[in-house]
C-alpha cells in the first residue's frame, strides 16, 4: 500500500495514538494505532507530546498502512484499532528488536 492511500492522521483528544483514514478498495477505513503501540514497536518515547506521536507515526508511515491494509482488507464503518501485536515480525519480514524488548 502506498502512502497516496493515506487520507488524514490526526491524534485524538485523549492524546493515545494517532487515528488515520486510509482508502481500502472503493471506500475509506479509519483505524487507531494507540500510543502503547507506538512506544512498543516504534520505540516513542513516554509521555510524547501529541506532535511526537504524530511525526513518529509518518516516520513509520509505510509500516504501518501495511499493516492497516492486512488487518482489514475491505473497508467498513468501525474504526479498528492496531494493537503492538498487529507488528510482530512475520517469517517474511526480518527480526528487528526494540529497546522495550531487550530490556
Amino acid at each position: 500500500m502506498s502512502s497516496d492511500s493515506l487520507i488524514w492522521a490526526a491524534v485524538p483528544h485523549n492524546s493515545d495514538g494517532v487515528v488515520f483514514q486510509i482508502r481500502i478498495v472503493h471506500g475509506l477505513q479509519r483505524f487507531h494505532v494507540s500510543r502503547r503501540a507506538l512506544e512498543d514497536v516504534f520505540d516513542l518515547e513516554p509521555h510524547a507530546s501529541d506532535a511526537k506521536q504524530l511525526q513518529h507515526f509518518y516516520s513509520h508511515l509505510t509500516r504501518i498502512l501495511a499493516r492497516a491494509s492486512e488487518k482489514r482488507s475491505v473497508c467498513g464503518s468501525n474504526t479498528v484499532a492496531l494493537q503492538a501485536a498487529d507488528f510482530r515480525p512475520t517469517s517474511r519480514e526480518p527480526f528487528a528488536p526494540s529497546r522495550h524488548a531487550m530490556a
